[in-house]
């Protein structure tokens, strides 16, 4: 087993360019820890910011200093990123084992998702409690597009509200890589009524994942639509609770990513009371491997929009910003 792996590391906060692939030592596992072969991860609004080093685009303008200024400070430094590997989500398999692992055996596949970075690499060394199993029915590009995409439309929909069967559930970005999730936990797992708001291009996109009804914005307003919704998914941070007052039912909750941290917190008011709640996307274990049974299930599938070589991070990482991506971008990290 080679000593040297490649990785993509950002030693500095910039756009994408500043991501650089190198060869650098391979991690070796601590005793809680497994190593593992890693053939994937995917590109998420989380992984931008830790490049960056600045507000997301949807921020307060009022406020983008400040939160750039602790974005900066909770990846590690204020002039550049303590933890260089970005990447969060990752998929591959076992190939070493820490001394204190019982779970989990060399030649396992696994996925799930690091908090601390690191995914952008061909190895990882990862505590064993972060890990999952991974769907046996999708390879390790397609799982790869799960982490960090499908655990914020699970807490939205499993922990803040919950539909109930035959509900209205409106989302708002219904295309995009947590939209694409959120539709199919709503329509499959949850069973409720979906429609879904999308641009022109992903109309057909949204109703082939299950939407009930698909409404391209560009040709309706939909907040002044007869249509009254139970529950109402801003994923995009288009709408307010104000816009969308009129197209909720008496208690429909209107809930949406947070305009200053997106995509890791998600809040939702409930209209009759004006309670504020706050959710965190949950990337334990344990949704990840709720999220696996319902793959393997053929409730939920990952919408992969491109595929990128880890030589092309760059290029990945400019085409997730660019706001034009239909589901999940995936960095393959395939030998």
């Amino acid at each position: 087993m080679k000593d040297k792996m490649k990785a993509v590391i950002c030693t500095k906060f910039g756009p994408p360019k500043v991501l650089k692939l190198v060869e650098i030592e391979k991690p070796v596992c601590n005793n809680d820890e497994v190593l593992i072969r890693n053939y994937g991860t995917s590109v998420n609004t989380v992984d931008t910011l830790h490049r960056g080093g600045k507000a997301p685009k949807v921020a307060f303008f009022g406020v983008k200093r400040v939160v750039g200024f602790f974005l900066r400070l909770s990846f590690g430094g204020l002039r550049k990123p303590k933890q260089k590997i970005v990447g969060g989500g990752f998929c591959g398999k076992i190939v070493a084992v820490g001394k204190d692992v019982t779970d989990w055996n060399i030649g396992d596949h696994v996925y799930g998702y690091s908090e601390n970075g690191g995914a952008s690499a061909e190895y990882m060394a990862i505590p064993a409690e972060f890990l999952a199993k991974k769907p046996e029915n999708l390879t390790f590009t397609e799982a790869a597009a799960v982490p960090g995409g499908s655990t914020p439309a699970l807490r939205a929909l499993k922990d803040l509200v919950t539909p109930k069967k035959g509900d209205k559930v409106l989302i708002i970005g219904a295309s995009g890589g947590i939209g694409t999730f959120a539709v199919q936990m709503a329509k499959n797992v949850y069973e409720a009524e979906v429609t879904g708001v999308c641009g022109p291009s992903n109309v057909d996109l949204v109703r082939s994942i299950g939407a009930d009804f698909v409404i391209d914005y560009t040709k309706e307003d939909y907040t002044k639509g007869d249509t009254k919704y139970d529950i109402i998914l801003d994923i995009v941070s288009a709408q307010t609770l104000s816009k969308c007052k009129n197209i909720l039912t008496p208690d429909g909750l209107f809930f949406a990513n947070n305009p200053i941290s997106s995509p890791r917190s998600i809040y939702h008011v409930i209209t009759k009371n004006k309670r504020f709640r706050i959710g965190t996307a949950d990337e334990s274990a344990a949704s990840m491997n709720l999220i696996c049974e319902w793959i393997e299930a053929g409730k939920v599938k990952p919408v992969i929009d491109t595929v990128y070589p880890l030589s092309k991070a760059v290029e990945a990482h400019e085409h997730y910003e660019s706001g034009r991506s239909k589901g999940r971008v995936v960095i393959s990290i395939e030998e």
